[in-house]
């Protein structure tokens, strides 16, 4: 088969913190990420090879898997990436940060995405809310607004997950 990928996607913005502390809050494991969606990194360690997956809604779903591609802090994170409720092949989500005028450039690098997938469509407006409420949280300590409302009704529809996306479906060792 001969699969066609779409354009390399680039969503940017600078980040009133110094690289440091953005870095620290981009790995951060130990609690919920609201610009995730209030999904968990849960990997063994972030060195390049090792598995990763988010999970959310108190580790019941895994709505992401991949496997951490290349890792240099506090400026890169490279990963594959694969939505578990979609049967996409994996694409490639890199994270770079590098200090511009007393803050932090923020990118959000989407690359190997199948052209005219689910996943193309989930991952562009996912990356917009990612940036955008990364910002607002590394800004103010919240996500904005429309992402609190949107973090509450996800909240609530949570029981109505596709059964794809149960955590026991996807143990660390299935990451791609």
């Amino acid at each position: 088969m001969n699969e066609k990928f779409a354009e390399k996607q680039i969503y940017r913005v600078v980040i009133d913190a110094p690289v440091e502390r953005v870095w620290s809050e981009l790995i951060d494991a130990t609690k919920p990420r609201p610009f995730f969606w209030n999904g968990n990194w849960d990997a063994p360690d972030f060195s390049p090879g090792s598995p990763y997956r988010i999970s959310a809604n108190n580790g019941k779903m895994v709505p992401v898997i991949g496997r951490i591609i290349e890792m240099e802090p506090p400026n890169k994170l490279v990963t594959s990436f694969r939505l578990t409720n979609l049967s996409d092949p994996a694409s490639t989500v890199t994270y770079l940060l590098s200090e511009k005028n007393g803050g932090t450039e923020f990118s959000l690098i989407t690359e190997n995405v199948l052209a005219g997938s689910k996943s193309e469509k989930s991952m562009a407006s996912g990356s917009k809310f990612i940036v955008e409420n990364f910002k607002a949280y590394m800004e103010t300590g919240q996500v904005t607004f429309g992402a609190r409302m949107m973090l509450g009704m996800y909240s609530f529809m949570a029981p109505l997950a596709p059964k794809s996306m149960s955590a026991e479906n996807w143990p660390l060792d299935k990451a791609e």
